[in-house]
């Protein structure tokens, strides 16, 4: 047995050291398959691309909710997995900063570097930026696109709360950078119309086009009524030097008052203490996330 495999492999070095020559047609073929690699494309493995995109949240009045939307969409984003930052409008006093009890939950520190405060939730997947109150320390002028590109290099994801601020000056800035404008109002008809009839639409309401999505909050089952979602579009669409096609994109529920008082009470967003309500933002979540690019 022993030389039958040695005669075998003996065989097998003589064959393997001898040389071969092709014949006429097996040249003709290995010469065109070497022109047809020369000629194929090289392709390239494609590179993850890590999309960004920056939402701006705001209420035409006080009261109507920009911030209740914001602070709880950027917390059940984060449920999904994602990376958000929540931030309000540079330079101002920070409304989370009172309503999270932040000096509470973690003293006040930096995070890698960033120059303002961070209260992390959601495993640090949401990231709410805080700036304490400081008395008598006014705020230097903040450049916007420096601020929102640094911001944007946190997380991938930004939600900007400007509550009802849609007339300072930056706001148009922000406006005009950002990828999606969420415009909130509630049931308070009477306050809608009388803000359309007393003051000129701000030129964002002009340009943003399809960048802005309706958001009707406390809405109620009557309300959301076919007949009723239409008179309020139609009211909508008169703001302004002409008229635009406007369609409700979302309609929240009046949340449980006691439900609410309590998260106030507790210093915590709704979702916090209610993580069984989520599903009453999921029209927005869905939306966000099928939108992202």
């Amino acid at each position: 047995m022993f030389d039958q495999v040695n005669r075998f492999v003996s065989r097998f070095r003589d064959l393997e050291q001898q040389e071969f020559n092709h014949t006429r047609e097996e040249e003709q073929q290995w010469r065109l398959l070497k022109e047809k690699l020369a000629a194929s494309p090289i392709i390239e493995e494609p590179q993850q691309v890590l999309s960004r995109k920056c939402i701006v949240v705001t209420s035409l009045y006080e009261q109507a909710g920009a911030s209740f939307i914001a602070g709880n969409v950027a917390y059940a984003l984060a449920s999904q997995g994602l990376s958000v930052t929540l931030c309000e409008y540079p330079g101002s006093s920070s409304y989370y900063y009172f309503a999270l009890d932040f000096e509470r939950r973690v003293k006040p520190q930096r995070v890698n570097d960033s120059t303002t405060s961070m209260l992390l939730l959601q495993n640090n997947q949401l990231r709410i930026q805080i700036d304490p109150p400081y008395p008598h320390h006014p705020s230097s002028q903040i450049d916007t696109a420096d601020w929102l590109l640094r911001t944007s290099k946190e997380s991938p994801l930004v939600v900007i709360d400007l509550s009802s601020r849609w007339r300072e000056p930056e706001a148009k800035r922000i406006f005009d950078l950002a990828d999606e404008i969420w415009v909130i109002f509630d049931a308070d008809i009477a306050r809608l119309t009388r803000l359309f009839l007393m003051e000129a639409a701000p030129s964002w309401w002009h340009t943003a086009g399809k960048r802005m999505r309706w958001i009707a909050n406390k809405w109620n089952d009557r309300l959301a009524r076919s007949s009723m979602m239409k008179r309020v579009e139609g009211t909508l669409s008169l703001w302004g030097r002409e008229p635009k096609s406007i369609d409700i994109h979302a309609a929240l529920p009046h949340f449980d008052g006691e439900k609410t008082a309590m998260a106030h009470v507790k210093g915590s967003l709704l979702l916090e203490l209610y993580p069984e309500e989520e599903e009453k933002f999921q029209s927005l979540v869905y939306a966000c996330k099928g939108r992202l690019p």
